[in-house]
This record gives structure tokens, C-alpha cells and sequence, in this order.
């Protein structure tokens, strides 16, 4: 098992401008990646970020998605209902640069936004000097008021990592790096307003993924993501991940601890995603069974950019190991995996 080292100071090395890769027990530093930006042009065509933060309330499983690519924003939102495993609400927006903003950090001073016209408002924000996110959203049929308490939750893990170059040009592709941060178990005071059921949110558990990056113009992943507690009562969380950044990025939360994981390893049925998935690592510490409910899905073709993207809402069932630690069994703990390729 891999031991996760102190964060840099800094993504990028000052005096080589080399990715500083590695996986880390800890908060991404501000990210900075203008010494490898190269033209206005592949600036442009090949820095994204984004901001993704769930909340599992009781029953509840709620999705914030905003995305800011060099030239188009995108948004999601959603609301997964565990009783009847189907979505109660799923939201989407398109919309030019100017609508969103997401910004360097995930910690003090992080920003992710995204406004369109009087059916789409997204803000999720912590102050400097602050420990806290506020997460305010209004779309159709949905509304989240809430505060996200980072300061009682275990460590983030943070990965840097160069990227595969997708068949960019040679002389491109070193310059291709991803950053991210994933961080769990934050504690949640606010509510929700699901189709006009208000749904006290105050005991709930967040978790958020920040990334950023030079990305590849070809990029693909599997992905799985929950948020509960264990049958023996532990809270636990798990970030899990193939291709991509790897296993760098992969891990489990206990209570108050962070743990690494191998990466991950997912059998399904692209053709049938709301068929049941297999969730495991490669070192076989996790063997989990995913049963999908509803799904959020983008399948978006307009030549130059496309997007196929699935992620199913559902519950996480079986066997998690983390060094160390007796075995968790876990029984219908909420959570999405994701299948995506984007061209971008």
C-alpha cells in the first residue's frame, strides 16, 4: 500500500516548472499552471476545472456539478431519492464562460459558480478565514441551503499527475497535468426544498471534488463515489477511479481517518448502466456491488467537442479493507459510479 506524502507548497516545481506528482495527505495549494498554459489558444483548448459536491441526508443523495472549460460552462444538479431509486429531481445547463466561474483553490477563497437567466443559480463559496463552504442553489424544483463544516473532517487527498496525451502533438503532450483534491465526511447544517418538500439537512455528510488541469483532448474515466456510514455504524466514504490520474486519487475515509486505496477496477454494462456494477480495486481490498437507481446523463455531439457521459445514483453493498483495520461491510450506503469520454 502506498503512503500518501505532505503537500507541496506549490503544484508546479518554481525552478523546473515540472508537475510535482505525487499523491498526498492533505489540501491542493493554490493552483497555478501558467508555465505551462503555452498559447492564448491551448490555454484556451485545454484548461478545465470544476467543482463536484454531494450531500447524503437520510434518504437523500444531492449532486452539485459546475464546470468551466476554456470555452463553454456546463452545470448539474440533482436529486436522488433512495426509497423509490429514482431521481426526484435532474437538472442541467449549458451555457457560455461568462455564467461560471470556478477558481484556483478548493480551501480559503474557493468560488465555483454558475448563473443563467432566472432558472439556473449555482454558488458554492468559502471565505477566507473561514472553515466553511456555503452552498446556495436554485433550479427547477430544487433548493439547497447549506453550510458544508470542513473543519471536523479527516484530510483530503490530493493527486498531481501528468496525463496521457490523447494524441496530442508530442511537443503538447509533457505539458499535460491534472490536480485534484477530494475531500469527505464534512458535516452539514441547512435544508433542502425537493419539489416543494422542505428536508432538514442539519447531521448530513458532504464531500466535494475540486480539479484542475491541462487535460488531454481525448480523456476517459470510471469513476465511484459514496458517502454513508458502515452496518457496524462507522461514517465512511470512498473515492475510487480507473484511468485517468489513477490510483493516485483513490481513497477510503473512516471516521476520522484517510486511508489510500488501489486503484480501481469496474465490471458493468456500458450499453445498460442502470444494470448492477461491480466496484473493486486491483489489489481486491474492495468488493462492492453498485445497484443504480436513476442516472444523470450527457450525450452530446457537436463535432469538434463530444461528450458521452453516465452517472448512475444508487447503493453500495459488500466489503471494504483498509490497512490496518477489521473488514467494513457496508449495506446500501448511497453513492454514484460515472463512465465518461469526452472529447474536448
Amino acid at each position: 500500500m502506498r503512503s500518501l506524502l505532505p503537500v507541496p507548497d506549490a503544484a508546479l516545481d518554481p525552478s523546473s516548472g515540472e508537475p510535482r506528482a505525487g499523491s498526498y495527505r492533505g489540501g491542493l495549494p493554490r493552483v497555478d499552471l501558467t508555465a505551462l498554459h503555452g498559447s492564448t489558444l491551448r490555454r484556451i483548448a485545454r484548461r478545465k476545472r470544476w467543482l463536484y459536491v454531494s450531500i447524503v441526508s437520510g434518504d437523500l443523495y444531492l449532486a452539485i456539478a459546475v464546470v468551466r472549460l476554456g470555452y463553454i460552462a456546463n452545470a448539474f444538479v440533482f436529486a436522488f431519492d433512495k426509497r423509490s431509486l429514482r431521481m426526484a429531481v435532474d437538472h442541467s445547463a449549458l451555457g457560455p464562460t461568462f455564467a461560471c466561474e470556478v477558481g484556483d483553490t478548493a480551501s480559503e477563497g474557493c468560488v465555483a459558480m454558475f448563473r443563467l437567466g432566472r432558472k439556473t443559480s449555482i454558488l458554492v463559496r468559502r471565505a477566507h478565514a473561514s472553515t466553511a463552504y456555503s452552498v446556495e442553489v436554485r433550479v427547477p424544483e430544487l433548493e439547497i441551503h447549506a453550510r458544508l463544516e470542513s473543519a471536523t473532517a479527516p484530510p483530503a487527498i490530493t493527486a498531481i499527475a501528468r496525463v496521457h496525451d490523447g494524441g496530442d502533438d508530442a511537443s503538447h503532450a509533457s505539458r499535460l497535468v491534472n490536480t485534484t483534491e477530494k475531500r469527505s465526511l464534512l458535516d452539514v447544517r441547512g435544508h433542502a426544498i425537493v419539489r416543494g418538500e422542505r428536508l432538514e439537512l442539519d447531521g448530513a455528510l458532504a464531500g466535494y471534488d475540486y480539479t484542475h488541469g491541462l487535460l488531454a483532448r481525448r480523456t476517459t474515466w470510471r469513476w465511484a463515489w459514496l458517502l454513508g456510514r458502515a452496518k457496524s455504524g462507522e461514517r465512511v466514504a470512498m473515492n475510487l477511479v480507473e484511468g485517468f490520474v489513477g490510483e493516485a486519487e483513490c481513497a477510503l475515509w473512516i471516521d476520522g481517518e484517510l486511508f489510500p486505496l488501489a486503484e480501481g477496477r469496474f465490471e458493468f454494462d456500458a450499453a445498460r448502466p442502470l444494470e448492477p456494477w461491480r466496484v473493486r480495486t486491483a489489489d481486491g481490498g474492495v468488493d462492492l456491488r453498485f445497484v443504480p437507481g436513476g442516472m444523470h446523463s450527457d450525450d452530446t455531439n457537436l463535432g469538434v467537442v463530444a461528450s458521452r457521459f453516465v452517472q448512475p445514483a444508487g447503493l453500495f453493498s459488500g466489503t471494504i479493507r483498509a490497512e490496518g483495520r477489521a473488514p467494513l461491510e457496508l449495506d446500501g450506503v448511497l453513492g454514484v459510479t460515472e463512465d465518461q469520454e469526452v472529447l474536448w
